[in-house]
């Protein structure tokens, strides 16, 4: 029995050695790295975001809404004034004497009487920039709605005998081949609402190169052969004064030197969004360059603005 025992416990101490000696001797089993996860394309930059919080603000915010009433109230006011006075103008092409002319307000369409910042919303959901075929695309629904207080407004003045003269940078004949003229369409986008004088399309001046009408200036100037311009409703400097080659300076120089005319014969509505404000900063630029030129004209310098431009930070 001892025998049988030792010959046990020698052949356990072998198996034992046996077991240690092939840990040992083992190479250890190398961890399996996951494999690399398919790594996604970047999005490219929607550009368009850049206007996200001008576009919130014009489409929600009370102050918007009070701007627009508080202009088209004060244009109310200042109506008998304009009336009664025969000398009153506020077209800088109207000379000559004008006092015995009948009365005419001239207003701009997109973003002066009409909402069309649904189309904005568009370009934020695809990321593309202005294009005259969308833009087309978009007047041609002719479902724009009122801004606050310009119907009221130009109601009122029509019951005065007033004029109502629509006169914008929409096209009267196509900007591209292949692109309807926009006049009817807006036409009819004013009357469903009851703009007054919408029922005639001679009451739009509308651009079109071949008759001249490229910027506003001679258009006003045709209205002014018929009728006494008691006011003018925009949200574009252009909309009131045609300025060569203009800067910063120039732009600000216009206004100041009219400065009493705002809010009685200029009746300027806000539009943060888009503009010739914009185009004298940007240029033709577009994307990064844009935004590069935009954080310039506000004081960040080249180095910095270039690195925010492209979505970093300064360096």
């Amino acid at each position: 029995m001892r025998n049988l025992r030792t010959l046990m416990l020698g052949s356990s101490l072998l198996l034992l050695a046996a077991c240690a000696g092939t840990r040992e001797l083992a190479a250890p089993v190398a961890a399996v790295a996951p494999a690399p996860a398919a790594t996604a394309a970047a999005p490219s930059d929607n550009y368009q975001l850049d206007n996200l919080q001008a576009i919130a603000w014009a489409r929600t915010s009370a102050e918007a809404e009070a701007l627009y009433l508080q202009a088209y109230g004060s244009a109310r006011r200042a109506l008998d004034q304009a009336l009664a006075d025969p000398t009153w103008t506020a077209a800088t092409e109207q000379t000559g004497d004008f006092s015995r002319l009948p009365p005419a307000i001239i207003v701009d369409v997109d973003e002066t009487v009409l909402d069309t910042s649904d189309y904005m919303v568009e370009r934020l959901r695809n990321g593309r920039d202005f294009s005259n075929a969308d833009w087309n695309q978009y007047v041609l629904r002719a479902n724009a709605t009122p801004l606050p207080g310009a119907l009221d407004f130009l109601k009122y003045a029509s019951a005065r005998g007033v004029k109502i003269y629509y006169l914008s940078n929409r096209a009267g004949a196509p900007a591209e081949p292949g692109l309807q003229p926009e006049l009817e369409a807006t036409r009819r986008n004013l009357a469903q609402y009851g703009f007054p004088d919408t029922a005639d399309s001679h009451n739009f001046l509308f651009r079109d190169a071949a008759r001249g009408w490229q910027e506003k200036g001679p258009r006003r100037a045709e209205i002014a052969r018929s009728h006494r311009i008691l006011m003018m409703a925009g949200d574009n400097l252009y909309d009131f004064i045609d300025l060569d080659e203009a800067t910063r300076e120039k732009r600000d120089d216009a206004v100041e030197d009219h400065a009493s005319w705002l809010g009685t014969r200029w009746i300027v509505l806000p539009n943060p969004v888009y503009g010739s404000w914009e185009s004298v900063l940007i240029a033709r630029s577009k994307g990064a360059d844009a935004r590069r030129a935009k954080l310039e004209s506000v004081g960040v310098p080249g180095v910095a603005a270039d690195a925010i431009a492209r979505g970093g930070f300064e360096p």
